[in-house]
């Protein structure tokens, strides 16, 4: 061989000497051969007899959890009662893999707020709407609804610029027609016989706001309010024959006013429709002044507070909400109409009264509620309640307040609003109520 030969064939024995050497150096001899390492692609876990069982006490179990006595026995009667709901949440649960098979979900996958008609059940009534009408961030929609004692309600609302705009618009216009409104005086002690008229209500107002968050918003409005009343049917008495028009301003007469407005949500929460800690502020006033020579002339305000904070967990929250609201007639008006004054309605009903119960010039509600999750989206709730109406602030007392005590069921129904079952007892007797769409 001529050297340059020799040369290649030692470089070549000498390269694939080198790891045969290194492998030797790290297993001796007499070793077969190493255990895979952890991590290696052929390890395997050692298989390790342990003596006894798992449920033997030992630092291997930690100890046994469970909840305080004293909480056992607070959810014991609430356990029971909602017992039955538990078991049909379950029971969904069970079959809901079968339902889906057997009646294929479609695309799920498919925009909620793509152009085209929506259309959802009311309670006697249909809602039909228009999302993204002329783009995103839009919408129309209208609400129908009809009683069986022949009220009629219409309901017309649309904006722009929702969630999508630092600033936007929108407008809303209303037609009521309610031959059975309850009235039953005027004060914090009125007679609790209950008597009816007829109310139509055509309202209409159109409003600006800034805010792309509808939770932080401001809004200025401007609007005309068109309310007409006569004696009522389909029930009775009437509110005609029992009251005298001299203590009861516009007994027998509408009103027709326009006015303009600002109000406002302030919000630090943590959910929109459960929150579990923080606070919710919601000021409004507003300016009437009479559009049909009536020279009724007034400021109307409101302040809604509300607070949130978890007991111990995010499950079990504390409510409270505090609601004080008001009209003062500017100089030289004619007395405020009795169903224009702040009454114990909608928003500001007393719980464990009827609606409509009490009217005046000043209207206050303080309410603590104890929430605790049952089965999601469901929550439980106890509920206490002090109402009272007066017609100045200095006439406000503790002494004078309606009280309210009782409790229900609340579940979230969509991304805006909730659903409540609630039973209270004031002085009056026991009432139930099922509303669908609220926000508290």
């Amino acid at each position: 061989m001529t050297p340059g030969v020799l040369r290649a064939v030692r470089k070549l024995v000498f390269a694939l000497a080198l790891p045969l050497v290194a492998l030797a150096i790290a297993r001796p001899p007499g070793v077969a051969g190493a255990e895979p390492r952890f991590g290696d692609s052929s390890w395997v876990a050692p298989s390790v007899v342990i003596e006894g069982t798992p449920e033997d006490p030992g630092p291997r179990v930690a100890p046994k959890d469970h909840e305080r006595t004293w909480e056992s026995v607070l959810r014991a009667p609430f356990r029971m009662a909602f017992f039955p709901l538990r078991l049909t949440a379950r029971g969904i649960e069970a079959t809901g893999s079968l339902a889906e098979r057997a009646f294929p979900p479609g695309n799920r996958s498919a925009n909620p707020n793509k152009p085209g008609l929506r259309y959802s059940p009311e309670l006697l009534g249909v809602t039909v709407a228009a999302p993204s009408f002329i783009g995103p961030g839009s919408r129309v929609a209208l609400t129908a609804k009809y009683s069986l004692n022949d009220g009629r309600k219409l309901r017309l609302r649309g904006h722009v610029g929702d969630g999508v705009s630092d600033v936007g618009a929108g407008f809303e216009a209303l037609y009521e027609h309610k031959p059975t409104r309850p009235f039953y005086g005027i004060g914090n002690f009125s007679d609790s016989r209950k008597t009816y008229y007829l109310r139509r209500t055509d309202n209409a107002n159109v409003y600006a706001f800034v805010g792309r968050n509808h939770m932080r918003r401001a809004r200025v409005t401007v609007g005309l309010s068109d309310v007409d009343i006569g004696r009522g049917y389909n029930a009775g008495p009437s509110a005609f024959d029992v009251f005298d028009p001299t203590d009861v301003p516009f007994l027998t007469r509408g009103s027709q006013l326009w006015w303009y407005g600002a109000s406002a949500d302030l919000e630090a929460v943590d959910d929109s429709i459960g929150p579990t800690r923080g606070f919710h502020l919601r000021p409004e006033i507003r300016r009437y002044q009479s559009a049909d020579g009536t020279d009724v002339r007034y400021d109307q305000w409101r302040l809604e507070a509300r607070g949130y904070l978890s007991v111990f967990a995010p499950r079990r929250v504390l409510v409270g909400r505090v609601i004080y609201e008001g009209v003062d007639p500017r100089g030289g008006s004619a007395p405020i109409p009795f169903y224009r004054l702040p009454e114990s309605s909608d928003s500001d009903r007393f719980a464990g009264y009827p609606s409509g119960r009490f009217r005046d010039r000043r209207l206050a509600i303080g309410r603590i509620e104890y929430r605790w999750e049952i089965e999601r989206p469901v929550w439980a709730f106890l509920l206490g309640e002090l109402g009272e109406v007066a017609p100045t602030p200095g006439s406000l007392t503790l002494p004078g307040a309606h009280p309210s005590l009782g409790g229900g069921l609340r579940a979230k129904i969509g991304q805006l609003r909730a659903a409540r079952l609630e039973i209270a007892r004031g002085h009056e007797g026991l009432l139930t109520r099922a509303d669908l769409g609220v926000e508290f």
